[in-house]
Formats: C-alpha cells, sequence, structure tokens
C-alpha cells in the first residue's frame, strides 16, 4: 500500500498566478487514474426499481439482459458512512445530506468527506459552491442475467389497523395500499467499479474511502431496505497514467464471459488477472483487503494514530475550502 500512497496527491491546493491577481485554487489536475473493480454480493433481499414498484431496473449489457443498480445506491450509503466516521472522530460532517449552506467560511460546511464524495452548498443570494468528487461511482451490473431466477416477489399490504383489517374506520374506506415488490435475490453478484483520475487523492482521503466502503452494508431503495444486505469484495487497485475501458462494467462483463453459476472467489480472481494486464501498477484483492479489514479494527480501537491521520486531513481541508471558496477581499489580497 505505500507504494501507492507515494504516487497520491501530497498537496490539495496551490496559488494560481496566471492571472491579473493571484488566487487559491485546489492542485490542478495531473495524470493518473486509479481504479478499484468491486464485485457487491447481495446476502438477504436488495430492492432495486425505477418509479415502477413492480420491477427491478435492468438494462442490456453484454449480450444479456442484467440488474443495474445505479451508482447513487451504492455512493449515497458510503458517503454517509464516511460523514458517520468524521463525525465519530470530531473532525467533520456538520452537515445534514443536501442542507448545507455557507454562511462565513466554507470548512463550517465542507469536510474531507466533501473532497471524497463530492458535495455542494447554498450561500448569500443565489450563490452555489460545488465541490467535484474525487471519486467517481459506476453503476454496478448483475453478473448473472434476467434469465435466472434472481428476482422475489413479496406481496406486501400497508395501512392496516389495530382490528387487523383494511378498513379505516374515520374514513369508512377501505384501504388500497396492497402491492407487490420485488426484490434481488441474495447469491446475485454484481461488477462495479471506483475510478479516481487526474491525481487528486491524497493518502488520507483513499484511506477515508476505503474504510467509508467497509465490509458490508445496508443498501437498496431510497425509502426501503431490508437490512445489511450487501457485502462487498474489493478486487485489488490498480493504477497507471491513463483509464482503460475496462473500468466500464459491461467490458468487465465482456472480459469474464459467460458464468451461468458464478462464485464470488472465481470473479475476484479473474478481476485481479483482466485489470493486472491492463494496467502497470496493481495492489492485490488480498493485500487491499487486510489493508481494510485492519482499518476497520484500527478505527473501532480508536487507534491514536489513524486518529491523528485524520485531523492532519481535516486542517489541510479546511485551509483549501476555506481559500478556495473565500473571496480574495476576505482573505486580505487584492481584488
Amino acid at each position: 500500500m505505500e507504494t501507492l500512497f507515494k504516487q497520491l496527491a501530497q498537496e490539495v491546493k496551490t496559488t494560481y498566478t496566471l492571472e491579473k491577481d493571484d488566487f487559491d485554487i485546489p492542485v490542478l489536475p495531473q495524470a493518473q487514474c486509479i481504479v478499484i473493480p468491486i464485485v457487491r454480493e447481495t446476502i438477504a433481499p436488495l430492492l432495486i426499481r425505477n418509479n415502477d414498484a413492480d420491477m427491478v431496473t435492468d438494462m442490456f449489457a453484454a449480450d444479456k439482459l442484467r440488474v443495474r443498480m445505479i451508482a447513487s445506491k451504492n455512493k449515497g450509503v458510503e458517503k454517509r458512512r464516511g460523514n458517520q466516521i468524521l463525525r465519530s472522530l470530531g473532525v467533520g460532517g456538520k452537515t445534514a445530506a443536501n442542507k448545507a449552506y455557507i454562511k462565513k467560511q466554507a470548512s463550517e460546511v465542507f469536510d474531507l468527506n466533501t473532497f471524497v464524495f463530492g458535495d455542494s452548498a447554498n450561500g448569500a443570494g443565489k450563490a452555489i459552491y460545488p465541490v467535484h468528487a474525487a471519486v467517481l461511482y459506476s453503476d454496478a451490473l448483475s453478473v448473472q442475467g434476467l434469465d435466472q431466477p434472481l428476482i422475489d416477489n413479496a406481496f406486501r399490504q400497508g395501512g392496516i389497523s389495530e382490528e387487523y383489517v383494511n378498513f379505516d374506520a374515520q374514513t369508512h374506506k377501505t384501504s388500497s395500499n396492497i402491492f407487490t415488490t420485488r426484490a434481488v435475490l441474495p447469491g446475485t453478484l454484481f461488477v462495479q467499479s471506483l475510478v479516481m483520475i487526474g491525481k487528486r487523492m491524497t493518502p488520507a482521503a483513499f484511506k477515508h474511502l476505503l474504510l467509508s466502503i467497509g465490509m458490508a452494508g445496508c443498501y437498496g431503495g431510497a425509502t426501503a431496505t431490508t437490512g445489511t444486505n450487501l457485502k462487498t469484495h474489493l478486487c485489488g487497485v490498480y493504477w497507471g497514467a491513463f483509464e482503460r475501458g475496462i473500468n466500464a462494467p459491461q467490458e468487465m462483463l465482456t472480459a469474464l464471459g459467460d458464468e451461468p453459476k458464478p462464485m464470488v472467489t472465481n470473479i475476484v480472481d479473474k478481476l485481479q488477472h483482466i485489470f493486472g494486464e491492463v494496467y502497470q501498477n496493481a495492489i492485490s484483492a488480498q493485500v487491499l483487503t487486510a489493508y481494510v479489514e485492519k482499518r476497520v479494527t484500527d478505527f473501532e480501537a480508536n487507534d491514536t494514530v489513524l486518529i491523528d491521520e485524520y485531523r492532519e486531513a481535516s486542517e489541510q481541508m479546511k485551509q483549501l475550502f476555506d481559500a478556495w471558496f473565500t473571496p480574495p477581499s476576505k482573505q486580505g489580497k487584492k481584488k
């Protein structure tokens, strides 16, 4: 892991001097692409749907109709987990999701989690302050096609009174909250990629991403989940100067070939081989997984080294966001 950390960004801001007046900006991107291929394994029913409550979200990819888990269903959970980590350590996560307003300093709202996952905030007047995510999540596509028994139908009944009936005595009407939901069954595997381009990630940001991904979690629809239902299997880290097409889930599925009864270990091994052939630098799935497990253990044990890393990163991000979004006049610089 140290080999990778040495090649990550060490500074996050710079002073731009090629305009009439100098001003601070994030460090300009460089040629670098880092990718973490991931296998997501359903371990309990997973609700994935569009507006139609009776259908799962799907798409045709790599010659099959497959379940499609849009990026926000993963990223949203892991972004929230990242905020929870910062709150636990007292180094950020102050704002609720999608409810941020900058009154004075941007660092009152933005933090390390903002840098990694992206965010935006409103300001005085019609001001909007956007921060582009350092990590880009792809959609996740199922390895198995929908020609296999992946979907479970569940009859659901809402609005039942204490008398165990659907009749509402107040309105004298029978509840219409009778419907069927469809969930993806345990054993379904998805492939996904997390891509970081431009040499923006710092070691602290990368470590925060890994801890936020964790090992398992509660994923699903915007309004409903079924408990801990998705296990994450990291397939290593790969990097080079430029992106490769294999980062796209459809290309991953094409390279994997037909997998009628896919096993997690086989998929992880194949993806390691596939990505290892196209990127010049690699860290194995075993090494990466062991690192994440230790990171989780250190966090739960309040490891002092981990806490110090987060505090240092918090200060670095504070300096970046205050310099970036604070007008030069308020920084004591020329307009």
